[in-house]
This record gives structure tokens, C-alpha cells and sequence, in this order.
């Protein structure tokens, strides 16, 4: 199955850190508006594209994928011009130092700026900067607001996406675009009898605000969440990393969560993971399973709330998660969109038809 690069590029070259997002649910809502029923906006952002089932059912599945990225809030300009941010999202600031960014709705351009090496000691060279801003070339605050950049805008990393070998990929905001880029290539197939809801959703990186919102106002029988999944298959990957590897297929998770008990996350339903394991058998294709321990995932939010429902997650393996150069392959994302599409085209499996104590 298709996953169009050109959705996805789009999508990537369109910026979205948490909060202002706007512009990437614009993006979304025209791409699919052509291949669904139904799109709407809430307050938050969240957008819900609809295609409506057969009358044969009421059954309604949520497939969420969220549109932000990490990104940075601009909170003061000091007297020299320099802007101060505050980080959004989980960054590792090792990915910071050097960087060029776009700031505020006109997209400034701009630099976080490391410090000289040649004035750092010895334990500096080795330590993480702690004190960043980022220069936009300006020397005064009145030259930062004639660039139209102000105290409450946002920035992202000025970088796209490039093709690698082997048809993979590397860019900025690939968590969670490819996601977004599969809800496009699923809603262009054929109707299924259930009502599917595509939903793009907001603030996912900063505590899966989105999500709450979305899934209690849809209230579908199943949400699964859409997502990359980080991977160590590499050489400074850690040594008790996760074991799922680029090319090895969609994840599909047992659970995930903010430690090693899994709090704060979701563990996957039986019937969900059945489903969806069922669904890969269907089509062919070879799936890994894993567990995600440092982080969770939209899932988290659509199994609790309201009433609680059957929730789970389906990733496309990821390397440098959460960098300027996240890597992934585009056959697994192809594989994932296969998977869903199976899933959508099954009937969801009944208490008594999964594996449990007899």
C-alpha cells in the first residue's frame, strides 16, 4: 500500500510545535476533506475527518495520529537581542547546540547559537550547554519586533525531509507525520462498514492533551493510536534498548508507559492487540512486538476516557526519536498502513475469541 512521500514532505515542511499547530491541521484537513464524509475542528485544534459506516453498523473506530512536533516557546528578549525559550516536548539538549530554527508565524530564521569551544575548559568540552538562546541577527528588542517576532511565539527546527538509501528517510517532525501521511493513504481506499474517524490531534508531545478531548467527544468503541516507535538498532543505540529494528515491520505494542511498571501509559487490551495481530496475518505482513518505557502514547488517553474503551498503538519503527534527523524506512510505514487497512475490513473480536483461562 501507497504512503505518499509528497503528503508527507508536505506535511513536514509545514510547522507545528505544540500548541500552534495550526498550519499542520490546515495542511491535513485539505489533503483528506477529498476522501471523507465529514471534517470539523475543535477548540483545541484536534481535527476529526469522518467516513461514515453502512447502516448495517454503529461501530466506530478512532485512528489518531497527532500533528505537533518538538518545538520551542519563546519567553523573553534580553537587551542584546538574543531570544530565551522554553523547551516543548522531550528534547535531549545534546540536539540543541548548533541548530537552525524558524521563529514565530513568519518563520524568522534564526540560529541556536554553542558556545565557542575555544574558551570552554576541559569538563565544558565534554558537558551539555545549559544557557542557549537563539540569534535571530538582531542586536536590539526593537530589531526583534521589527522581524515580527515577539515574547509567546514559537520555533521549530528549519530542516525537511531527504531521501536515504535503501527507501529510507530522515527529517524533522517524522513523529509523528508519517502517521499522519498513513491516515491520508487509508482514507483515499475503499469505504469499510465501520465509521472510521481520522483524527489529527493536538499537544501530544507535551501530555496527550489532544487525545482527551478528541476521544471523549467521538466516544468510538476502538481508538488506536499511530505513531513512530524509537528503536537502537544502531551503534550508539543502548545496549538494553528496544529489540524492534527499521525494516523489521510495524510494532504493534503491548503497552507503554513512564517507567518500567508502566505508569502512567496504557497496557493493551487483549482484544485489541488479537485484532490488530490478526489483521497483520491477513496481510501478509510480519509484525514486531515491544513494550516503549520511557514515554506513552494517545492511547493512554483514549483507553481512560469517559467510560474507557478497547485502545492501542501501532508504530512505525524509528531512529534519532525526537532529533532533527529521525529516521525510519517508508516499507514499514507501508506495512502499517496494510495492517490498519486488514484491521478496518474486520469484524473486532468478541471476549470469548481471544486467547484466555479456559
Amino acid at each position: 500500500m501507497d504512503v505518499s512521500f509528497e503528503d508527507l514532505e508536505a506535511l513536514v515542511e509545514t510547522p507545528g510545535a505544540p500548541g500552534n499547530e495550526y498550519a499542520v491541521a490546515d495542511r491535513f484537513a485539505e489533503l483528506i476533506e477529498p476522501h471523507v464524509d465529514d471534517v470539523s475542528f475543535d477548540a483545541m485544534g484536534n481535527v476529526t475527518a469522518t467516513s461514515d459506516g453502512s447502516e448495517d453498523t454503529d461501530f466506530e473506530i478512532m485512528l489518531a495520529a497527532h500533528t505537533d512536533e518538538l518545538g520551542f516557546l519563546v519567553d523573553r528578549v534580553d537587551e542584546d537581542g538574543f531570544l530565551t525559550f522554553r523547551m516543548l516536548g522531550g528534547h535531549y539538549k545534546g540536539n540543541l547546540s548548533g541548530q537552525r530554527v524558524r521563529v514565530g508565524p513568519d518563520g524568522v530564521p534564526g540560529v541556536i547559537g554553542p558556545r565557542c569551544r575555544h574558551y570552554m575548559n576541559s569538563e565544558e568540552k565534554e558537558s551539555l550547554p545549559e544557557k542557549l538562546r537563539i540569534d535571530i541577527g538582531a542586536t536590539t528588542p526593537e530589531d526583534v519586533a521589527e522581524l515580527g517576532v515577539e515574547p509567546g511565539d514559537y520555533a521549530v527546527w528549519d530542516c525537511g525531509v531527504t531521501r536515504l538509501g535503501n527507501d529510507r528517510i530522515a527529517g524533522r517532525a517524522l513523529d509523528d507525520r508519517i502517521a499522519l501521511a498513513i491516515l491520508l493513504a487509508l482514507a483515499r481506499e475503499e469505504d469499510v462498514d465501520a465509521t472510521v474517524h481520522y483524527v489529527a490531534t493536538v499537544q501530544e508531545e507535551v501530555g496527550l492533551r489532544g487525545a482527551r478531548a478528541a476521544g471523549y467527544t467521538l466516544d468510538p468503541d476502538v481508538g488506536i493510536a499511530l505513531e513512530i516507535f524509537p528503536v537502537d538498532d544502531y551503534p550508539a543505540g543502548r545496549v538494553d534498548g528496544a529489540k524492534s529494528t527499521l525494516d523489521g515491520g510495524p510494532v504493534v505494542e503491548f503497552g507503554d508507559g513512564t517507567s518500567k511498571y508502566l505508569f502512567g501509559g496504557v497496557i493493551v487490551d487483549r482484544q485489541t492487540r488479537t485484532w490488530l495481530q490478526e489483521a497483520a496475518k491477513e496481510a501478509g505482513v510480519e509484525i514486531q512486538h515491544d513494550l516503549m518505557l520511557t514515554g506513552s502514547t494517545d492511547a493512554t488517553e483514549l483507553q481512560q476516557v469517559r467510560g474507557g474503551r478497547h485502545a492501542g498503538a501501532i508504530a512505525v519503527p524509528c531512529r534519532y526519536s525526537h532529533s532533527p534527523v529521525e529516521t525510519l524506512s517508508m516499507a514499514d510505514a507501508a506495512e502499517t498502513a496494510e495492517v490498519l487497512l486488514s484491521a478496518l475490513n474486520r469484524e473486532f473480536p468478541s471476549r470469548d475469541e481471544i486467547r484466555r483461562p479456559r
